[in-house]
């Protein structure tokens, strides 16, 4: 249960860090004149995206200690891993058609993987913390 609990937690991370994502284009494309529209089937993919780029953060849910270098090798494979369907989903759903687009969809891709490992430590953080308090709070009954 607790597995599915961080699923769920970062499938609605990365689907927030898309949407600041297409925000941030819209923003831009406006700007230049460009008009920017968003259909029904834009909003579902960045469900089903947030969704199945969250199945593969569940390497990072093992116990084992890792050292230095397996993390940066976990972290790259994991990035490039994300990386790679993210470029499949964008393919399929018609994101990009042209090199500068493909370039626009990847640089929002790392913002957005940046913007989640940001919110998972900061999430992190908080719950030591909390755990801290509750056990002192406990050291301090007794």
């Amino acid at each position: 249960m607790k597995k599915l609990k961080i699923l769920f937690q970062q499938a609605m991370t990365i689907s927030t860090g898309i949407l600041l994502g297409i925000g941030l284009e819209g923003f831009f494309a406006e700007r230049q004149g460009y008009e920017f529209v968003l259909g029904w089937e834009d909003l579902l993919m960045i469900v089903v995206t947030g969704l199945i780029c969250a199945i593969p953060s569940l390497i990072w849910l093992n116990e084992e200690e890792m050292t230095r270098g397996q993390f940066i090798i976990r972290l790259i494979g994991h990035c490039l891993l994300l990386y790679g369907i993210v470029a499949g989903i964008g393919y399929v759903a018609h994101w990009y058609s042209e090199p500068k687009e493909f370039a626009f969809v990847s640089a929002i891709y790392f913002l957005v993987y940046l913007f989640v490992w940001l919110v998972s430590y900061w999430n992190g953080w908080r719950n030591q913390e909390r755990i801290n308090q509750a056990l002192k709070d406990i050291q301090d009954q007794e």
